[in-house]
């Protein structure tokens, strides 16, 4: 059983025989922008999502064997507002599926990835994924988890799938036709969010994904981190 939390708020519980698609050796579940989703390793599968500025928070629990993977667009909200794409509301939705599981503070760590820079902004601290990654590594020390490691900012998107035994593989892309769908959704979101009567800053964030790259320029090959 795999624990998915979806954007609207709604938590489901998918039986395995649905996760068909392959990545790697894997199967796999591909994480969208505003979800996470929580298993076990007896479980064999994997979590993927694809990262802009948008900020990926992966726990594991040593004992339990638990993993959890998030994808969250913007740090937190102006007003209360239970929205998965806020990063505070989503990482404790995702904490709380957990510790009902069986976790334990005490025997988990974190992994954080994301946060680029895809725009390119002249003042790269005033960038949203610069904000995701702070707010990721305040929030792992505030709580007490041990930060194991990180792969974030930059200029390109990533690629992440988190398997078991807390394996991270992550592949970069390049000036590719994946980075231009990932700028061009980015630009889409920075227009959107400027309007909003909440929200007046720029707000970077990707919803594409299980997306092939058929661009002739390669990618990074896939490294641990």
């Amino acid at each position: 059983m795999i624990v998915i939390g979806h954007k609207d708020g709604k938590i489901e519980k998918a039986s395995l025989s649905r996760f068909t698609q392959k990545t790697r050796v894997y199967n796999t579940h591909t994480i969208i922008g505003g979800e996470f989703a929580v298993g076990k390793d007896e479980d064999n599968i994997a979590f993927k999502t694809l990262l802009g500025s948008c900020v990926a928070i992966m726990f594991y629990d040593e004992v339990t064997r638990i993993k959890g993977m998030n994808h969250f667009l913007l740090p937190s909200s102006n007003s209360t507002n239970d929205d998965m794409k806020y990063g505070l509301y989503s990482v404790e939705a995702m904490l709380n599926e957990m510790y009902k599981l069986g976790c334990s503070k005490q025997n988990m760590s974190a992994k954080i990835s994301g946060g680029a820079d895809i725009m390119q902004l002249i003042v790269a601290s005033n960038s949203i994924g610069h904000r995701n990654v702070e707010f990721a590594k305040d929030f792992c020390k505030s709580e007490g988890f041990k930060l194991v490691s990180e792969h974030t900012r930059g200029e390109h998107g990533r690629l992440i799938l988190l398997a078991e035994a807390f394996q991270t593989f992550i592949k970069v892309t390049q000036k590719s036709e994946t980075d231009s769908k990932i700028l061009n959704e980015e630009k889409a979101l920075q227009t959107e969010i400027t309007k909003s009567p909440v929200i007046k800053e720029y707000v970077g964030g990707v919803d594409l994904f299980g997306v092939e790259d058929k661009s002739a320029e390669p990618e990074m090959e896939i490294e641990l981190f």
